[in-house]
């Protein structure tokens, strides 16, 4: 779908300049047919404001759309990062997961450190470490109610029944 908008915003780019440097490029002709200038001018300014306008707003749409797909891959990654590290975090491992230079990385995580108030530990040789802290909050376990008999997969017992 992005392949699509992307060749309709360039298409109607394209056509929009088109429109709007013929309706420029009249305007500077000195022709003494006036009728010709105003129709040619008009049909530019109606055709390519609107194309341009259009072709401006795909492309911004279609960027939109990759920054928010980036910004939930790095979130998803991020979080299975915590997940599978219980909370601890370096710089380097969510560098070389979500293939990001350093600072970036850093900045990231510095940035989701604030977020989540997490803290972060520094080593004797200088690397940090984030902590996010995962809380103790588990899900109680669902205990079956003293008139259940357990799951039921075939059709209800009618013991008052007599074809059974």
């Amino acid at each position: 779908m992005q392949k699509v908008k992307s060749i309709s915003a360039g298409l109607l780019l394209l056509l929009g300049f088109w429109c709007l440097g013929r309706a420029v490029e009249t305007r500077l002709n000195r022709n003494p047919n006036i009728l010709d200038q105003r129709e040619t001018i008009t049909a530019g300014l109606l055709l390519g404001l609107p194309a341009v306008t259009g072709g401006s707003w795909l492309l911004w749409d279609v960027r939109r759309q990759r920054r928010q797909q980036a910004e939930h891959r790095l979130r998803q990654i991020f979080f299975d990062l915590v997940q599978t590290h219980r909370g601890q975090v370096s710089p380097l491992q969510f560098a070389i997961a979500a293939q990001l230079n350093g600072d970036a990385a850093n900045a990231y995580l510095r940035d989701r450190s604030v977020e989540f108030n997490a803290t972060f530990e520094v080593d004797a040789a200088g690397n940090i470490t984030y902590c996010f802290h995962l809380g103790t909050a588990q899900p109680p376990p669902i205990a079956p109610s003293v008139a259940d008999d357990g799951p039921s997969f075939g059709p209800p017992h009618r013991p008052n029944n007599p074809a059974q």
